[in-house]
């Protein structure tokens, strides 16, 4: 037994040890699973197989070299997000450390992971060996440290875990934004206890359960098919980096899968593989939790045809709310239903309120959505113009302004009718249109640019980009097709700018920009000329 699981003193039902816990589900829930079930599997990943004491040896073993160099609490750790458990149980060891974890995309340009590392003034970025000395000769952060080295540092007999406050952070994911820069959401550690606490019931993660991470690190969903499950002591495969349909599928068939999650377009796409689903057997599947996007009601059917016992849940919740606020189980075989699905009740704790277009505040709407509650981020890194934008009080209470319209059902049952504002979502990202508008234009050939999201036969939406010359004159507007060159070049710009899953698929060349008869930009005809051009 190594030094980190020696003398754990008692733990409680919450899975930490002494006094009641006030924070730290997930720190005191792998303390606990370490010294209760230490040969339980827990992390199942390319690069290694670990048991929750495993695990927590290395999670601890990384935090202590992480507090021999001053981190703590209010420290930010940054990890580069392969998806091996290398990097898991780095993230880990950033929380038992007191700090928060800043996971980054690996694939994102190197400028855009530098400017995440700079922005949230990252202590330092955790990485595996190949990859550290990569990021050094890239210049990506001041302090870049190799994960295999920190975790085999030795941790002293009585080392303990780091005790949160309720309000210090636990992680912070970046998210798409309006001014062009992406906006660092805060979550502290009572939000994150209140989210597990109250999502449990809904998708019932024991530690029978065999789960699927299919949801990369730097993304809200891993809170719930990688945190969750490791929280309820369940055993976690990471999927692969791509969600290619074979790989997965044969997973969940050879390991019995019974929890995964999966956005609405993998879920479809999965489903679409081959000759369907009908070609694996997927009976072991108990729980399915979706959401990001607007859900097929086929292809839900398609996976309750595939599994018996099967219960897909449709989930809700901005990234600033804690990962999800309203989720709906989803067991009906309904074979040809094409009505939209609803997108759930709201947590047990999460209150909603609707904005009208005439201003006023409701408790069902249909009207833009505010929501409140101990779900609700901290706030934005280093953007408190940007925080007065979303915050709200209303009777005294502080709410966020989620830019989604929907409505409430008399059962309480909500329904997404759309958008208010420049966001997108696309296979799961939030991506603000405007962000990738001011990449496109900070090429010198460019004067304006206009992005839509568009219909796309291989995916439910992509992206179209409008460009104006420099000096273009107004007018009607006529749009053409950008010449090869043009266009690659184009890519390549915005590529080395944003991450991929940002970059316009289109690019179209705009004479002019059309005008409405007040003078200004006539942004709908814009768009309605990307779509025709389909």
């Amino acid at each position: 037994m190594t030094a980190a699981l020696r003398g754990g003193g008692a733990v409680d039902s919450a899975g930490t040890t002494g006094a009641p816990r006030t924070a730290g589900t997930l720190p005191g829930a792998l303390t606990a699973h370490a010294h209760r079930t230490p040969d339980r599997p827990a992390l199942i990943g390319p690069d290694a197989r670990l048991t929750y004491g495993e695990l927590y040896a290395r999670a601890a073993a990384i935090a202590v070299a992480l507090q021999r160099r001053g981190v703590g609490p209010g420290d930010r750790v940054a990890v580069h997000g392969e998806k091996t458990a290398g990097a898991v149980t780095a993230l880990l060891g950033a929380v038992l450390a007191g700090a928060a974890y800043l996971p980054l995309d690996p694939a994102a340009p190197a400028e855009r992971r530098r400017m995440l590392v700079e922005d949230a003034a990252a202590s330092c970025l955790l990485a595996s060996g190949a990859r550290a000395r990569q990021l050094t000769e890239q210049n990506l952060a001041t302090s870049v440290l190799v994960i295999d080295e920190l975790a085999a540092t030795e941790v002293p007999a009585d080392w303990r875990p780091a005790r949160p406050a309720p309000e210090d952070l636990v992680y912070v994911l970046y998210t798409s934004g309006s001014t062009g820069r992406p906006k660092g959401v805060c979550i502290h550690h009572h939000a994150l206890d209140t989210f597990f606490e109250a999502v449990d019931p809904v998708l019932g993660i024991t530690a029978d359960a065999v789960c699927l991470n299919t949801t990369a690190l730097h993304f809200d969903g891993s809170v719930a098919d990688l945190l969750l499950p490791l929280v309820r002591g369940a055993k976690v495969f990471l999927g692969p980096q791509m969600p290619l349909p074979k790989p997965v599928l044969d997973l969940i068939q050879r390991e019995r899968v019974t929890h995964m999650t999966g956005v609405g377009s993998t879920l479809t796409l999965l489903a679409q593989h081959g000759a369907g689903l009908g070609g694996h057997d997927l009976s072991s599947l108990r729980t399915i939790l979706t959401g990001a996007e607007v859900l097929n009601p086929a292809t839900v059917q398609a996976w309750l045809h595939a599994a018996p016992d099967l219960v897909v849940v449709n989930g809700y919740g901005p990234t600033e709310t804690t990962c999800g606020v309203a989720f709906h189980p989803i067991s009906e075989r309904e074979p040809g239903r094409t009505e939209l699905y609803p997108i759930g009740a709201p947590l047990p704790g999460v209150e909603l309120k609707f904005r009208t277009p005439e201003g006023q505040f409701t408790d069902h709407g249909p009207g833009e959505l505010y929501i409140g509650g101990d779900q609700v981020m901290t706030g934005y890194l280093n953007r408190p113009v940007e925080e007065a934008g979303v915050f709200v009080r209303i009777d005294g209470k502080r709410y966020y302004r989620s830019g989604d319209i929907v409505e409430r059902r008399p059962d309480g049952v909500l329904l997404f009718e759309g958008r208010r504002d420049d966001e997108v979502k696309i296979r799961g990202y939030r991506i603000n249109l405007n962000e990738v508008r001011t990449a496109v234009e900070s090429h010198p050939s460019v004067g304006h640019a206009f992005v839509a999201a568009v219909p796309d036969p291989r995916d439910k939406l992509s992206l179209a980009c409008a460009i104006v010359p420099r000096q273009a004159p107004a007018g009607a507007g006529r749009l053409e097709v950008l010449a090869d060159k043009e266009a690659a070049e184009l890519t390549e710009h915005t590529a080395a700018l944003l991450p991929r899953y940002m970059v316009p698929r289109q690019f179209h060349l705009l004479s002019a920009f059309p005008v409405l008869p007040s003078g200004k930009p006539d942004s709908g005809r814009v768009r309605e000329l990307l779509k025709a051009a389909l």
